[in-house]
């Protein structure tokens, strides 16, 4: 029996653990894989984590970051810093808050395979609970478990061994739609990838598409991986169940942004958990840039260039920055 479950040691469910941190809550927080941190993800913080601290030694930051319609390059200049981490050096250092903390025991190599209205089924037994947070990705089981319906876009991507030093996305709306091409240097590697709406492009289109450009951009193509992204939200908080990150469906479905929703989220309902009356106003504030976010998406199909410019110059506003959580 444990006062809180948390089933995904993401970033969502490594913050969410982390405000346990010596209370008087057991906490179990379960986790599928053997090693805690790696996932498909293009490792991008944006504003959105200005609050939230990250190693040092292990991120890169840039004033500007670059966006190309078409191949024509225009800049824009950051209110805040974006950064990037790689997402084993993320979960490791997230994992180090806590690994410690004898309220808080780790599972790793467990996979979920029923949830009850008290209680979870696993390969390694049976856990109940006061608590329950479903920060298991995109396709959560909790999030099934729930009734919820899903809206998945894909991440295609590979790590370039060529480290760059230009943070980038490349919009194509006649092949991507209001999809776009990144890339994103790391400490060790370059992210090289696509972000698409499967409904509208299909998989075989998205992957040629982008060896195409790797080729013309002269990447030298790695080992190509995919990730699925959920942008559909729902709600939070189920009675005694709650959501967070990709599970909850708190993801930017413009951008694919994942980590600082999964961060803000997973803080919010541990706080959330260990004082019920508390407003989740930080939760809210970032609910609604992505709802703004989301607005402007059916705009990146249409766009011309003339209207690109006019946009560019709107995004490279401090103001607007800030109410777009760039």
């Amino acid at each position: 029996m444990y006062d809180v479950i948390i089933i995904g040691a993401g970033p969502a469910g490594l913050k969410c653990a982390e405000q346990f941190k010596n209370t008087k809550f057991s906490v179990l927080l379960i986790e599928k894989n053997r090693f805690i941190g790696p996932k498909v993800c293009a490792g991008g913080l944006t504003n959105l984590t200005k609050d939230f601290d990250f190693p040092e030694n292990k991120i890169r930051k840039f004033e500007k970051q670059f966006l190309y319609f078409n191949d024509k390059k225009y800049s824009v200049n950051l209110l805040n810093p974006i950064q990037t981490i790689d997402r084993y050096d993320l979960g490791q250092y997230q994992l180090s808050k806590i690994q410690d903390c004898e309220n808080i025991e780790i599972l790793k190599e467990t996979n979920v395979l029923k949830i009850k209205e008290d209680e979870i089924v696993t390969n390694k037994g049976s856990f109940s609970f006061k608590y329950l947070v479903g920060a298991d990705g995109s396709f959560s089981i909790v999030r099934k478990f729930l009734g919820l319906k899903n809206k998945i876009s894909i991440g295609l991507c590979f790590k370039s061994p060529e480290i760059k030093d230009e943070f980038a996305f490349y919009f194509y709306p006649k092949v991507l739609g209001s999809g776009y091409t990144w890339v994103f240097p790391q400490k060790e590697y370059t992210s090289v990838g696509v972000y698409y709406d499967p409904e509208k492009i299909n998989a075989k289109r998205a992957k040629d598409f982008l060896f195409e450009f790797s080729r013309d951009k002269g990447y030298e193509i790695a080992k190509l991986e995919a990730g699925p992204i959920n942008s559909l939200y729902s709600g939070f908080k189920f009675k005694n169940i709650f959501l967070a990150g990709d599970a909850a469906g708190l993801a930017s479905g413009i951008t694919g942004e994942g980590i600082s929703f999964a961060l803000i989220s997973g803080e919010e309902v541990g706080k959330k958990i260990i004082e019920p009356n508390y407003k989740t106003e930080k939760l809210e504030q970032v609910i609604n840039i992505k709802r703004r976010q989301e607005k402007t998406k059916k705009m990146f199909a249409f766009f011309s260039k003339t209207f690109f410019g006019f946009f560019v110059k709107l995004i490279n506003n401090h103001k607007i920055q800030k109410y777009f959580g760039v």
